[in-house]
């Protein structure tokens, strides 16, 4: 009786233990499924590659602006009103070519008039002077008054004659072949002596004025290539060598100033006034290679993502070259850990993270 009793239970008991086990069986897999999927939501899928390293031909990219290769201010000598401003903006002259007329101030006319009067009183008084001495009726000392008072009255003349008082008009050539820069004055306008009228380019030659970063400069010398290209038009490219280096900032910019000149051939090309794209050649030095897409920027710098122990881990980069396609960059990259190419945007620095095809 005992014994069938004892088997009962132990009949119950099994049933219980299996009764646990199916149970546990069927509610373990979703968990395991859901841990997985917990799992892999914190890490991100990306795309890695090798990174390496190779000499890359070293280029810097600035903007410039392209000018006349001498600009000289054209004024009238004298006082007066503009009477005719002939020229505009932008537009070639010749040598000699009527720039602007001028009808001069009637009181710088007058003076050359007084002046002129008192040149013809000169010479009269030291005629009749000298008629006198040779009669003994006067000292050396009052011919030789005589004679300074003439030389003075001729100076007095002469500077009258430079201020431009000699004629009531005056007409404003263009001393060389060139372009017309910018106007100064406008037709009607009174004008002090001296006071500039128009602004002209010499056409023998072009200047162009390249914006460097003052931290950049160190990495330019005097005479080291340049390609120039005007923005609205790139293929339409320009070879020089850098001619001059400035050594202080440009107040207006905040820039360093390199100076590239040119003969007047490449004006076929390059106008003054034009905006140019240059390309300044540094030379070969080493750089690791990166697809465009590997490499990000935001408020910091330049980076890129490189996997650590299935983490990602953020290095900061300075780019030294690039092309359509890749990257040069320099920085503390180690060449052991790959690079993320794709799925980078949503890294953060130590990022869990699962590689896919490399």
């Amino acid at each position: 009786m005992m014994t069938k009793k004892l088997a009962a239970i132990v009949l119950i008991a099994c049933c219980i233990v299996a009764g646990v086990g199916i149970w546990w069986y069927k509610h373990r897999a979703p968990a395991s499924a859901a841990e997985a999927t917990a799992s892999e939501a914190l890490s991100a899928l990306v795309k890695t590659q090798k990174i390496e390293q190779q000499k890359l031909d070293s280029s810097l990219q600035v903007f410039g602006d392209v000018q006349s290769a001498k600009i000289d201010s054209l004024s009238f000598p004298q006082a007066g009103q503009l009477t005719m401003l002939a020229v505009q903006v932008g537009q070639q002259v010749k040598s000699g070519e009527i720039v602007a007329r001028l009808t001069t101030d009637p009181t710088a006319y007058a003076a050359y008039q007084q002046a002129l009067s008192a040149l013809n009183f000169a010479r009269t008084e030291l005629k009749r002077e000298e008629e006198l001495f040779a009669l003994k009726l006067l000292t050396q000392t009052q011919l030789d008054t005589a004679r300074k008072q003439l030389t003075d009255a001729e100076a007095i003349l002469a500077s009258q004659k430079k201020l431009g008082g000699e004629n009531d008009t005056a007409q404003l050539t263009a001393p060389m072949d060139g372009v017309i820069t910018a106007l100064v004055a406008t037709q009607g306008d009174r004008l002090a002596a001296g006071s500039p009228v128009v602004q002209m380019g010499e056409s023998k030659g072009i200047r162009i004025q390249l914006g460097i970063e003052p931290s950049l400069r160190h990495l330019i010398k005097v005479g080291v290539k340049v390609m120039l290209a005007p923005i609205q038009n790139p293929e339409l490219t320009v070879t020089a060598k850098i001619a001059e280096l400035q050594t202080i900032v440009d107040p207006k910019t905040q820039l360093v100033n390199a100076i590239v000149l040119l003969p007047a051939s490449s004006s076929a090309t390059l106008l003054p006034g034009m905006h140019v794209l240059s390309t300044i050649h540094l030379g070969q030095q080493s750089a690791w290679l990166a697809p465009r897409s590997a490499v990000l920027s935001d408020e910091k710098g330049s980076y890129i993502f490189q996997v650590a122990d299935g983490k990602a881990k953020r290095v900061e980069v300075k780019t030294v070259s690039e092309t359509a396609t890749q990257f040069g960059i320099e920085g503390e990259i180690d060449p052991k850990l790959s690079l993320v190419v794709l799925g980078n945007y949503e890294l953060e620095d130590d990022m869990p993270v699962r590689e896919g095809a490399k």
